[in-house]
C-alpha cells in the first residue's frame, strides 16, 4: 500500500512538472470466468483528453500454467468507445486463465493504471468493474507501492443455502507458495483462518468463504446480512500490484456482482489536519440506495450522519458512532432515511463524518445500489473514500470526469453526476456521450444547490438503439465533479456498477 502523504506528494510533483517521471506503459490484468464472457472497454481518453495519438493496445492470453498463449496487437487512434470480446480473440478461450491488457506510447501517459473497465458477461448478470490489478513498470514503484503490506477489506459478507461470498486472486510474474489468512468478526465473535496458497504465475483462481468457515458462523452470517467485517491478507507478491476481485456469487446461476477490495488501513495512522470528511451521492428514485461502513480506517472514533436536502431545508438522520479498529459495522438505508425527512422529488445525499480529534485520511465505505425491493441479493457495491478539504487541488483545475454505462434492453441503467460537495451555486455541466462509432451526443445542463443529474434508461436507449457500452465524459469549471453508474437485470435484479474516472 503506497501512503496518503506519498499519494499526495506524488500529484503535486506531477502537476509541477509533467516531464518527470514519466509513464509510458499502462497495464492491467483481467481474470476470466467460465461462466461469463470477458469484455473490456473503455473511452480513447488518451487522445480525447490529452490529445495522444500515438497509443498501441496489446492483448496477451495466458493459460493456467502461466505460459504465453498469444498476442495481439491494435492501433488506439480514434475518439470512440473500444469494446473488444477478449474470448473472442483467441483460439480456444477454455485454455485461458487471465489476460494481459498493456497500452504503450512514446507520449506521457501519466497514469500506470488505464480508464478501463473490465465486464464480465452472463445469461443475467453483468458485472463491471475499474481495472484493479497489474504487473508493475519497474523495481522502483515496486519499491514504492509495496513498501506497506495490508490486509484488503470493503466488501459485503452473505453466506446461505443460495449465496456464498467469494474472491478472485491472481498471481503476478512469480508463483505463490505461501498462505493467506482471513478474518471474519463481528461484536459476537472472531474467526480467524489461514490458506496454504499455490498459484502458478499469471493466474487467477477463486475462493469461497462458505468452505472455510464452520456451519456455526454460516448461520450466524446468514441471519444477520451486513454485520460481519471481512479483512484479507493476501500473500505479498514482487512486482505486482494486486486488490482482489470480491464479491457474491449465486451458487445456482454463477452469476456474481463483485468489485475490488480496498486497503484496511487501521493499523495505519495518516490523518488530515482537520476533523470533518464528507461526500455527495446522486440518489436513485425507485432504486435501493444504501451506506454501509467498515471499522477499517485509521485509529479514530468518528460520528456518521445522511443529510437530506430540500431548497433551503436540511434533515439529519440519527447520528451512528464507528470505532476503528473494532468489530462494529453500521449502515444507512438511505431510502428510510429520505422517508423519514417527508421531502421530495429527491436527487441527492450527503454522508458527513466528524471526529472528535483529526479525521483519518481514508475514510472508506460501500456505496450500495439496486434495484427497488430487489429479487436479488446481487447488489451493486462500490468502495470509496469520503472527500475532505485537506485534498490537495491543483489551482485553476476544472472538473472532468468519464465513465462507462452499458445499453441494453434486457437492463435498467442508471447514471448520476454531482459534486463532491453540495456548497454551491448554479453550476454548468457539459457532456459528451460516445459510442462503438464515435460521439453520440452533446448534452449541456446545470447542477442546481442540493441536487445532482440524473440519467436513465429511457435517455439511454434514446441515445442508441444498439446494445453496447457507451462512455461519458462530464466537464465543469468546478475540480469536484463525479459521477456513479449501475445497472440491474430486468428480470434477476442482478446488479453492478462502478464510479467516474
Amino acid at each position: 500500500m503506497k501512503s496518503y502523504s506519498s499519494y499526495q506528494k506524488n500529484r503535486i510533483a506531477y502537476h509541477k512538472d509533467a516531464k518527470r517521471n514519466t509513464v509510458h506503459r499502462s497495464s492491467l490484468l483481467v481474470p476470466r470466468f467460465e461462466q461469463a464472457e470477458t469484455n473490456i472497454s473503455f473511452v480513447n481518453h488518451f487522445f480525447i483528453k490529452r490529445n495522444i495519438q500515438d497509443v498501441s493496445l496489446k492483448v496477451t492470453a495466458v493459460n493456467k500454467n502461466g505460459q504465453i498463449i498469444d498476442s495481439i496487437t491494435y492501433e488506439i487512434d480514434e475518439p470512440k468507445v473500444y469494446s473488444l470480446f477478449l474470448d473472442e480473440m483467441f483460439s480456444d478461450k477454455s485454455l485461458t486463465s487471465l489476460y494481459i491488457v498493456e497500452f504503450f506510447s512514446g507520449k506521457n501517459l501519466f497514469i500506470p493504471f488505464p480508464a478501463v473497465i473490465i465486464n464480465h458477461i452472463g445469461v443475467d448478470f453483468t458485472n463491471s468493474v475499474h481495472s484493479y490489478n497489474r504487473i508493475l513498470n519497474d523495481i522502483f514503484e515496486d519499491d514504492e507501492i509495496n513498501r506497506n503490506h495490508v490486509r484488503e477489506s470493503s466488501f459485503d459478507v452473505l453466506i446461505d443455502d443460495n449465496h456464498d461470498t467469494f474472491f478472485n486472486l491472481v498471481s503476478g510474474p512469480f508463483e505463490i507458495d505461501d498462505n493467506l489468512e482471513i478474518s471474519l468478526r463481528n461484536e459476537e465473535r472472531t474467526l480467524e483462518s489461514r490458506l496454504d496458497i499455490s498459484q502458478k504465475r499469471l493466474s487467477a483462481s477463486n475462493y469461497f468463504l462458505g468452505d472455510l468457515i464452520t456451519k456455526e458462523v454460516k448461520e450466524n452470517i446468514s441471519a444477520k446480512q451486513y454485520s460481519d467485517q471481512a479483512t484479507i491478507l493476501p500473500p505479498k507478491q514482487n512486482l505486482f500490484y494486486g486488490r482482489l476481485l470480491l464479491g457474491v456469487m449465486n451458487k445456482k446461476t454463477n452469476a456474481f456482482s463483485a468489485n475490488h477490495s480496498y486497503y484496511d488501513s487501521s493499523n495505519v495512522e495518516e490523518y488530515f489536519d482537520n476533523n470533518e470528511s464528507f461526500r455527495v451521492y446522486p440518489y436513485f428514485q425507485e432504486c435501493l440506495n444504501r451506506i454501509s461502513i467498515y471499522p477499517i480506517m485509521s485509529p479514530s472514533t468518528i460520528e456518521f450522519h445522511i443529510e437530506i436536502y430540500k431548497d433551503n431545508e436540511v434533515f439529519k438522520s440519527p447520528i451512528k458512532i464507528l470505532k476503528s479498529p473494532s468489530s462494529k459495522v453500521i449502515t444507512f438505508e438511505v431510502n428510510d432515511i429520505v422517508e423519514m425527512s417527508g421531502f421530495k422529488n429527491i436527487s441527492l445525499f450527503k454522508i458527513v463524518a466528524l471526529s472528535n480529534e483529526k479525521i483519518p485520511t481514508r475514510v472508506t465505505h460501500q456505496l450500495i445500489y439496486g434495484a427497488e425491493q430487489s429479487r436479488s441479493k446481487l447488489n451493486c457495491t462500490i468502495a470509496i473514500n469520503l472527500a475532505n478539504s485537506g485534498i490537495f487541488v491543483p489551482k485553476n483545475k476544472t472538473g472532468l470526469c468519464w465513465g462507462q454505462v452499458l445499453v441494453n434492453n434486457e437492463y435498467s441503467s442508471n447514471l448520476g453526476i454531482s459534486f463532491n460537495d453540495n456548497s454551491t451555486n448554479i453550476e454548468n455541466v457539459d457532456i459528451d456521450f460516445y459510442g462503438s462509432e464515435g460521439l453520440l451526443k452533446k448534452v449541456s445542463s446545470e447542477i442546481t444547490p442540493n441536487n445532482s443529474l440524473i440519467f436513465d434508461t429511457n435517455f439511454f436507449r434514446e441515445l442508441t438503439s444498439e446494445d453496447q457500452f457507451i462512455w461519458y465524459i462530464a466537464k465543469s469549471n468546478r475540480p469536484d465533479l463525479s459521477a456513479k453508474y449501475f445497472h440491474y437485470h430486468n428480470d434477476s435484479h442482478n446488479a453492478a456498477g462502478e464510479h467516474s474516472f
